[in-house]
């Protein structure tokens, strides 16, 4: 597709063109595939990239014409577009800058002009305006020679310059050019941020390099009555800056160096590579950009700022290059020049800084009390805290690298001494006392949190026996209470040691080699007279291995009642129950796994120990002196007897006792590590 030329009076009027033979076909490459390939979905992000292009576009014409240790001297306004509903249509920009010169004509008609190329143009941004509206009005002022000239034209797909129009004559304040966009496509429109205060926000977080590079041009935004000045909301918005001056006596002498610095609300980072940045600028312009997310060890500052910060020096401006893309200073003046503003960065965030390592050193405290294995490893939880990433604020985030930091530790010194071992080293007295006493520290810590552990499972316990209904006296139920002891329809295949609680009645009861709870007598003997009896735990043995042959080994039955009960009877009462249990296993023979598997003999001599947890209200009393005799063990509101009839020893404990017991068996443990 060629370029065609409406007017050839005004381009060998205005002197900008006289090879139009190299011009004519500048317009070609498909320009209508072209845009119909540009990807730009129609939401309120990218309705304003047209936008962003044309600014930048100011800014580059203003930087052409003032020099860019000049551009504040030059003015963007962005006048929004209204329809009588209000709704916005598009955008006006105008700037005063260069103009569409004779170069930079030529270079808007080219598809891929390379003009910009070393400041990152791709020369195809304007098509971004062609993909939102049917066609864009350019009017443009410019200086040939001593003449200041002007053209006006509509650039379209089909044809860049379509109805352009020249005027020789015009004025100082002529220079500059306005851009029409608009209106936007409906799709496009539809999506356009209503309030002009939002449309602000966004340019300046588009173009917020400029704001903290010290030297900006004027941008406004102008919606009717109102008018909005760029400099004035990053003025606001601004949270806090502060000026840090350092100098580099080994590398620069006496040459100062200024670090801005500027804590911003996030939304208006620029996010380039990261939420958080230091630029190095020379004569107020951005040269070189660090991203500042990892030295932080964050991104959003407390989830809502982001740093920005421009250092600037007499050094810097001396060393850029003429495109101001570098420096040409090595790469240690650099490095010293940006580690320097690291110290002041974190200097100026640090009451930022401060209120997170305190919130980190609380969650650290308060896991090493509910997890004491981490005693040895954050024996410090200040200093320990400060070693964490600053973006590592969630407990689940600390709890693992409190475990990293443990196994971390552990394998120096387990290798530290091997190491020593396998080299014959002269220390090897010196590693293993260190790994010995590490081994200790860790075990001491282990040992701590299953004592934790157990205070927490005793409170919880605690808990489950007070009234649920004050005023009616109700209470959980027992399954409640038995679910805290050992998990309901569970055995000892599918739990580990430390997913039951069986020690809470009975110390010994922790080194079971089977149990079952809440499982029908059918699944635990062979033949049993009443298989759909279900016992609430029942442990086979206290050895450390299935089908233990010793007959002796008692076989205990635990057996809970909902607390505060009070509506025993003869027929219906936890004595009466247990006892039926003992006949059915000792009538079996034999206790069997849930998969048939013989676990061990069981005889008229095997001993079965029953506990019952049941508060000993009136109506249990009354049963106990009927099926006794019972006795009570002295200042304690537990009752025992043997039953020399079923060979069985039965306890039965109040809930209370249970609970009373468990304290004073792990009170000593409790009070060492500062728990009572």
């Amino acid at each position: 597709m060629s370029f065609i030329v409406h007017d050839v009076n005004f381009l060998n009027m205005g002197g900008m063109m006289s090879e139009a033979s190299v011009v004519i076909n500048n317009w070609k490459n498909d320009p209508m595939g072209r845009v119909n390939n540009i990807s730009l979905a129609p939401n309120a992000k990218n309705t304003l990239f047209p936008l962003f292009e044309a600014v930048m576009n100011s800014i580059h014409a203003i930087e052409e014409r003032f020099g860019k240790d000049n551009i504040l001297q030059g003015r963007i306004r962005i006048n929004l577009v209204r329809n009588e509903r209000n709704d916005c249509l598009g955008f006006i920009v105008e700037d005063n800058g260069v103009g569409f010169n004779k170069g930079n004509l030529e270079s808007f008609i080219k598809m891929d002009s390379q003009k910009k190329a070393v400041i990152g143009g791709k020369g195809v941004g304007r098509l971004l305006w062609l993909k939102v509206m049917e066609s864009v009005h350019i009017r443009s002022g410019f200086k040939d020679d001593e003449n200041i000239n002007k053209v006006e034209f509509d650039f379209c797909i089909n044809d860049p310059i379509q109805n352009i129009k020249y005027h020789n004559s015009g004025r100082d304040s002529d220079i500059g050019t306005t851009v029409l966009l608009s209106p936007y496509r409906d799709v496009y429109a539809r999506s356009i941020p209503r309030k002009s205060t939002t449309i602000a926000s966004r340019v300046l977080a588009h173009f917020i390099s400029y704001f903290v590079n010290i030297s900006q041009p004027k941008i406004e935004i102008i919606d009717g009555d109102q008018s909005i000045d760029l400099f004035d909301q990053f003025t606001s918005s601004t949270e806090r800056d502060k000026d840090f001056s350092y100098t580099i006596p080994d590398m620069f002498g006496d040459e100062k160096f200024v670090c801005h610095c500027y804590l911003l609300p996030k939304a208006i980072s620029d996010d380039e590579k990261s939420t958080n940045a230091l630029y190095l600028g020379a004569n107020g312009r951005a040269v070189k950009r660090y991203e500042m997310d990892a030295v932080l060890g964050m991104k959003a500052i407390n989830g809502k700022f982001a740093f920005l910060g421009y250092v600037e020096s007499e050094v810097l401006n001396k060393s850029a290059n003429e495109t101001r893309t570098d420096f040409s200073l090595s790469d240690d003046e650099i490095d010293e020049i940006v580690n320097l503003a690291k110290i002041n960065v974190k200097e100026f965030l640090k009451p930022e800084i401060d209120e997170i390592r305190e919130k980190q050193e609380v969650v650290v405290a308060n896991l090493r009390v509910e997890h004491p294995r981490f005693l040895s490893v954050a024996r410090d939880p200040k200093k320990f805290s400060q070693q964490l990433h600053l973006s590592m604020q969630k407990e689940e985030d600390i709890f693992v690298e409190l475990s990293r930091r443990s196994l971390r530790q552990y394998k120096k010194l387990k290798n530290g001494f091997l190491k020593s071992v396998q080299k014959k080293l002269p220390d090897i007295t010196s590693k293993a006392q260190e790994y010995v006493a590490g081994l200790q520290s860790e075990s001491v810590s282990s040992l701590a949190e299953y004592v934790m552990k157990r205070k927490l499972i005793i409170d919880v316990f605690e808990q489950s026996l007070k009234y649920i209904n004050q005023d009616e006296g109700k209470s959980e139920y027992e399954n409640v209470v038995h679910d805290i002891v050992c998990p309901l329809k569970s055995t000892s295949d599918n739990l580990e040691y430390e997913d039951h609680n069986l020690w809470i009645i009975d110390d010994r009861l922790a080194f079971f080699s089977y149990f079952n709870s809440d499982k029908e007598m059918k699944s635990q003997v062979h033949n049993a007279k009443d298989p759909l009896l279900r016992p609430d735990i029942s442990v086979f043995d206290l050895g450390l291995g299935f089908q233990n042959t010793d007959l002796s080994q008692p076989i205990t039955i635990i057996e809970f009642k909902r607390p505060k009960r009070d509506d025993y009877s003869l027929e219906k009462n936890p004595i009466t129950q247990v006892r039926k249990y003992v006949e059915n296993m000792r009538n079996s023979g034999a206790a069997t796994k849930f998969d048939g598997e013989v676990l061990r003999q069981i005889d008229n001599t095997t001993p079965f120990v029953c506990h019952i947890i049941a508060d000993v209200t009136p109506t249990l009393r009354s049963v106990m002196k009927d099926l006794g005799p019972f006795h009570q063990k002295v200042g304690s509101g537990t009752w025992y007897r043997w039953d020399n009839s079923y060979n069985i020893f039965i306890e039965i404990s109040s809930f209370k006792d249970v609970l009373d017991s468990a304290k004073l068996r792990n009170k000593a443990f409790f009070e060492k590590i500062g728990l009572m």
